[in-house]
């Protein structure tokens, strides 16, 4: 199995060209969490993040599908964030990324997930018929080997 994600990113979630998206008729973006925007578990915000943020609000509806469970990790994350946040998604399945259109009102067509997964985020979002947007992790990161390692043969499955 191959995945193809719409937009193949060599960099992070700040390297995104939004007016590509929004070219390309995407109104809403999904995102991943971990490593997406943030640093696992730490809700912590890098200025760089928080600045594409600010510039991605202006032209888009945003919302967070995570695979997290913590009730009070994902509370913290909305209030820092102010992005409606669902956890639990068990991705690759639907379910999530379905739920937050509704929370967006969009059409999946009109909506792009973004993640450093292939296999949750990438899979997820074209199994929901959405635009998908594949990263890498955040730059600030400092992840161990093992899960670098993981990554890189996960990236095996795409098709460019």
């Amino acid at each position: 199995m191959f995945l193809k994600p719409t937009y193949l990113i060599d960099g992070d979630i700040t390297d995104i060209n939004l007016e590509l998206l929004l070219a390309d008729g995407v109104k809403g973006l999904i995102f991943d969490l971990d490593s997406t925007l943030l640093a696992p578990r730490s809700g912590i915000l890098t200025a760089e993040v928080e600045q594409w943020l600010t510039v991605a609000r202006s032209g888009f509806k945003l919302a967070i599908v995570s695979n997290n469970k913590e009730k009070l990790y994902l509370d913290k994350v909305r209030y820092l964030l102010d992005i409606p946040a669902i956890g639990h998604a068990a991705k690759p399945r639907r379910r999530a990324f379905l739920q937050a259109l509704q929370l967006l009102q969009l059409e999946a067509h009109e909506v792009a997930v973004v993640g450093d997964r292939p296999l949750t985020d990438v899979l997820g979002g074209l199994r929901a018929g959405m635009k998908t947007v594949l990263v890498w992790p955040l730059k600030s990161m400092n992840e161990p080997d093992w899960i670098t390692f993981f990554r890189k043969l996960e990236r095996c499955f795409i098709k460019t």
